[in-house]
């Protein structure tokens, strides 16, 4: 399978088509089935999806001989809360590319990620990062993951760049969102009715939209970068730093609500003053084949479903860590979530409850990253080029419960010669597996439990040659029956014994 473009201008130009001409939706419903507590008073649980027109460029130069997709359902050995822990998953994607020609080809790849990937706390170099690698042989490429949050800073970014320019341009929408950002106290109330009264008057606003609208006047959210698009190969979108601000900025006091919400709030008011404006975000994902909604295959069937969650009340007050993955920061961007220890005003908490309230929709899309790398291939060469990654397994809870791996499978269709796809996925000996795909039993194999622990383990190994270049992969392990390992796992490991790895990150940070 491959995420392949064919210059570092192909992947900016995707990028800069979905954001400022992409297509913000009206209508993004919940990805996956949420079971209240209560039930769900709301039912918002349709989306409705829509066709980007956007895809990644076709390779035709090179050509695939063939993908070995390797998954390995292990343990987080840096972690001692083993019983409680979901899987950590090791993907290994390993291409065997040719180059016919007589030329050297210089190749931008762009290989998207499901979720979040795994950010090692105890790594090596003393700094948390994440778990993600690229080979070319056994030489190290170097990459840049544009994470999902980066993805939101870019649409919130130019979302806002558009009101910006919509309002400096109506001499009457500029006076009063001045009059509402400068007034206080009685003032100021009156000034927000005014401006909402002209909206749904004037404007002909629905109701919600001019709610939406006189909040965001009345929020400070900090002055706006007008950056531009495109450097040449070091673009804005590849560097580092310029990506981090991107991901804290434009949220302000909406940090409250979370980046989800508050990125489909700026794409809310946006598709108000650029109507062909739509959802960026569905946009590039569809465009790589993945699916926004969050799905699942069910352990019982077999068959790819919406993702089911049931929600603990108590949970959602637990603030959800990047290391352990422990709770699944999607279900906050489900329910009208507004965090009870933000630091915010009483008037911007009063805002965001607003915002809550009028949004049309819950903005839940399955988290994408994007990683990218640059390769070389000499003329009439073949080579190998491994991509590998960790990341937790996410839960479904419809009985029987499971953890799921997805994985996108249908940049493969987008080159003009790809081989066939080996699958092999490795499960602990006994734990309840099923994929999307007819899997066949392969025997059993000692393999490491943990890329950072010696021990080993038993583990059933399951074989597939995918015949579907599209779409998504899903693979599932029972949920109950790995609680039982991990257990197990926590009581061998009860005398206080340390994974070797530990230890050397711990000292080198005592040092």
């Amino acid at each position: 399978m491959s995420r392949m473009k064919k210059t570092a201008l192909i992947l900016v130009s995707v990028f800069a088509l979905c954001v400022l001409t992409g297509r913000f939706a009206r209508a993004n419903g919940g990805p996956f089935v949420l079971k209240y507590p209560n039930g769900d008073p709301a039912a918002k649980g349709v989306l409705a999806r829509l066709d980007p027109g956007l895809k990644p460029a076709r390779e035709t130069r090179l050509r695939v001989i063939k993908e070995d997709l390797k998954v390995t359902f292990g343990k987080d050995g840096t972690s001692k809360s083993n019983a409680t822990m979901p899987p950590l998953v090791r993907v290994l994607a390993e291409y065997t590319i040719e180059n016919p020609t007589g030329k050297e080809v210089e190749v931008d790849f762009g290989f998207p990620i499901l979720r979040g990937v795994y950010v090692n706390p105890l790594s090596m170099s003393m700094m948390p990062k994440p778990e993600v690698q690229v080979r070319l042989g056994q030489k190290v490429v170097k990459s840049t993951i544009i994470s999902n949050s980066a993805i939101y800073g870019i649409i919130r970014q130019r979302a806002r760049e558009v009101i910006v320019r919509a309002v400096a341009g109506d001499a009457v929408l500029k006076g009063l969102v001045t009059s509402v950002c400068n007034t206080k106290g009685e003032a100021r109330e009156a000034a927000r009715k005014a401006f909402r009264s002209y909206l749904i008057d004037g404007m002909k606003w629905n109701e919600r939209d001019a709610v939406l609208m006189v909040e965001y006047a009345s929020l400070d959210f900090g002055k706006i970068r007008v950056q531009p698009l495109d450097r040449g190969h070091t673009g804005w979108w590849v560097a580092d730093k310029e990506l981090n601000k991107l991901m804290n900025e434009n949220l302000g006091p909406l940090s409250a609500i979370g980046e989800q919400k508050a990125t489909q709030f700026f794409a809310q008011l946006t598709s108000r003053f650029e109507p062909k404006v739509a959802a960026a975000y569905e946009a590039i994902f569809t465009s790589w084949g993945g699916d926004v909604r969050e799905r699942s295959v069910d352990l019982k069937t077999g068959k790819v479903r919406p993702r089911e969650v049931t929600v603990d009340p108590e949970a959602l007050n637990k603030k959800p860590s990047p290391f352990t993955g422990a709770f699944d920061p999607t279900i906050y961007a489900r329910v009208d979530y507004l965090d009870p220890r933000a630091n915010i005003t009483e008037s911007e908490k009063a805002s965001c409850k607003a915002i809550l309230k009028n949004l049309p929709v819950i903005f839940t899309f399955a988290p994408m990253n994007i990683l990218h790398y640059h390769v070389k291939f000499p003329a009439e060469s073949t080579q190998t080029l491994t991509v590998s990654y960790s990341q937790y397994a996410y839960s479904d809870t419809r009985s029987p419960s499971s953890y799921q791996l997805a994985y996108v499978v249908h940049p493969a269709s987008l080159w003009k010669d790809f081989g066939p796809i080996n699958l092999e996925v490795a499960v602990p000996e006994g734990v309840r597996f099923c994929g999307s795909v007819a899997c066949g039993n392969g025997g059993v194999e000692e393999r490491a439990v943990s890329r950072y622990n010696s021990q080993k383990g038993r583990f059933d190994i399951y074989r597939a040659v995918l015949k579907q270049k599209s779409g998504e992969l899903y693979l599932a392990v029972d949920a109950e029956a790995w609680k039982k390992i991990g257990k197990q796992v926590a009581v061998n490991n009860s005398n206080n014994r340390v994974p070797q790895v530990v230890q050397q990150a711990k000292q080198k940070v005592s040092r």
